[in-house]
């Protein structure tokens, strides 16, 4: 018999190891993909791979695998510039300006020499001149001593040059090219040939292997590389499944891991809220077997134990009629609570415990707000039916809950779980719903609350006897 349960409860019940597992690999992995969406090696990637797909990349990047030197700019600018180079009137207009003499005319015509010589030409040319030649003593005259004087001048090196020159055709042609488009056109392509760039892009041109030189391949090989990258394949892989679009919509509130030497009394009181809360000592109601001590709770290998054992005590006890009185318990064990330090109104839960031993000792774990009722039983176990607890909503007047029965509830860790909302109670056991409540849903702050009692004396056999919480996470929704 003990076998089908087993097998029933093995179905309805996943393993515990495999759902911590599945939610410790959530959370490392969600920390990974939020640590990783920062990280340069991904800023890169998204950066190339943004870069690399637009039009003007890709436009380039044809250009540059079909780009051919013929019928280029550069082409075209250097065969102009042979044209012109090879045209005679160019190549006379630099064979002259070669020899320096169209800066010697320009010397020349700018000397003192040159505009006496002008001005003497000028007058032997006037009306002046030739009317005091006509006349009787000329050679004795002003007028003939200015016609030797540009005689003499006529004869002049620097002049008789100046006159040969003018009158050839090389200097006729660079006359009539200077300052013409032409010119200007031939000398704008000759700076260009003769650039660096020019060249540099000449043998660019040229080059057959110059895609694989250029800055976009190089870019190309880049993201090519990142793309085999085993985180950045990881991280995309996720950002496509979106596994964490549940995940994120859940903020941590509360949690423990008890990985602390003590109990940490910034989250935890020990004894009942009221009793703490209004005399700073613990109590217990009259109908218990069993008084709460501090001792009864142990912090040990990262897990909090509430130990339930036969031991004498003297403490509080109440009652409706008699109040709070003196008494002596033969038993002893231990409650925690958050009643001082924290409170939640909705939200998910979730807690990881086992009971050495869940009869006929009661293991709870339960929430409760200012008042006795309403409380929401995370789980309890029964003080007459062994291996069986009950989750649910208890009020003064009603106890909507649910048996939950099985072999492998006893000495075997399972992480149980509440989903709380406006509108529904889902109770889980390793991720897997076992009930739902619709009805009288809370809406009050409530507190977290973890003990052992004894409703009923035990026999002694059955102590001591343990409940073992090995960690409690709570949860709120963000949009909440």
């Amino acid at each position: 018999m003990a076998n089908i349960l087993s097998v029933l409860f093995g179905y309805k019940f996943p393993s515990t190891q495999k759902y911590e597992t599945y939610l410790i690999n959530e959370k490392r992995d969600y920390e990974r993909f939020v640590e990783f969406k920062k990280s340069p090696l991904l800023l890169r990637f998204k950066e190339l791979d943004k870069e690399i797909h637009t039009g003007s990349f890709e436009k380039k990047v044809k250009e540059l695998k079909s780009l051919k030197f013929k019928n280029s700019l550069q082409w075209r600018q250097l065969d102009q510039y042979k044209v012109l180079k090879s045209s005679s009137d160019i190549k006379r207009y630099l064979k002259f300006i070669k020899g320096d003499k169209l800066s010697r005319m320009k010397l020349i015509e700018e000397s003192a020499l040159y505009k006496e010589y002008k001005k003497l030409l000028d007058f032997v040319n006037s009306p002046e001149f030739h009317a005091a030649k006509s006349k009787k003593g000329f050679k004795k005259s002003e007028e003939y001593l200015k016609l030797q004087q540009f005689k003499s001048l006529k004869k002049n090196s620097e002049i008789t040059f100046y006159h040969r020159t003018e009158r050839s055709n090389d200097y006729k042609t660079a006359i009539a090219l200077k300052g013409s488009d032409r010119l200007e056109t031939f000398f704008e392509l000759e700076s260009i040939i003769e650039s660096e760039e020019f060249k540099e892009q000449v043998t660019f041109l040229k080059d057959k292997k110059r895609f694989q030189k250029s800055k976009e391949a190089e870019l190309i090989e880049e993201f090519k590389l990142l793309s085999k990258n085993d985180e950045i394949r990881w991280f995309l892989k996720k950002e496509e499944e979106k596994p964490f679009e549940e995940y994120e919509k859940w903020q941590l509130t509360f949690e423990d891991d008890f990985d602390q030497s003590k109990l940490d009394s910034n989250k935890w009181m020990t004894g009942y809220y009221w009793g703490r809360a209004l005399m700073n000592e613990n109590y217990v109601p009259s109908n218990e077997h069993q008084f709460f001590t501090d001792a009864n709770i142990e912090l040990r290998n990262s897990r909090a134990k509430i130990t339930v054992q036969k031991e004498k005590v003297v403490g509080k006890s109440w009652n409706d009629i008699q109040g709070f009185t003196e008494r002596e318990f033969n038993y002893t064990s231990g409650l925690i609570s958050t009643g001082q330090s924290f409170r939640q109104k909705y939200g998910r839960l979730e807690a990881k415990v086992r009971f050495e031993k869940a009869f006929p000792v009661v293991n709870a774990f339960w929430l409760v707000g200012e008042t006795k009722s309403p409380q929401i039983d995370v789980f309890r176990t029964t003080e007459k039916r062994k291996n069986t607890y009950q989750c649910g909503i208890q009020t003064e007047k009603m106890n909507r809950s649910k048996l939950i029965k099985g072999s492998v509830l006893n000495n075997n860790f399972l992480i149980y779980g509440l989903n709380w909302s406006m509108e529904e109670l889902i109770w889980t056991v390793n991720g897997k719903e076992i009930h739902r409540e619709k009805n009288d849903i809370p809406s009050d702050n409530m507190y977290l609350t973890f003990c052992s009692i004894l409703p009923k004396e035990p026999k002694d056999k059955s102590l001591p006897a343990s409940m073992e919480i090995d960690w409690i996470r709570c949860y709120k929704r963000v949009d909440a």
